[in-house]
């Protein structure tokens, strides 16, 4: 009887974290702002989810990455003034900005300006 409750009990453990990770594919995409855009993929359960602290000589303070499917995904980058927020950003990028030797200069030149955060179903930049 005690083995039959077990497992049980990990049947539902088991569900109960797989549906955390399917948290993941129902982000909205329809934020008003780029805040409410970072609060939602932050609150967020990813499969994939990495972050780096640059040193402290860089204008950066963190960057973090968050992917549903471990090929794109969302990468935020916080300083002290401001955080930016980017999607469908490739996981070869962001595995290049962590081991880049200056992660800041590796964000101005491959990243800044491209990967913006878009309404879905719109080609407009979320401002």
């Amino acid at each position: 009887m005690k083995r039959l409750l077990l497992i049980i009990a990990l049947i539902f453990v088991g569900l109960y974290l797989n549906a955390q990770e399917d948290n993941c594919n129902q982000i909205s995409g329809n934020w008003k702002s780029e805040k409410d855009a970072i609060a939602g993929v932050e609150n967020t359960s990813f499969k994939t989810s990495d972050s780096v602290k640059p040193d402290e000589n860089s204008w950066m303070s963190s960057a973090h990455f968050y992917s549903c499917d471990d090929e794109f995904g969302y990468l935020i980058i916080k300083s002290d003034n401001k955080t930016f927020i980017h999607q469908e950003v490739p996981k070869a990028i962001w595995v290049a900005l962590k081991d880049a030797r200056s992660i800041g200069g590796y964000y101005n030149f491959y990243i800044k300006n491209k990967y913006k955060l878009e309404k879905k179903g719109s080609s407009s930049p979320v401002l």
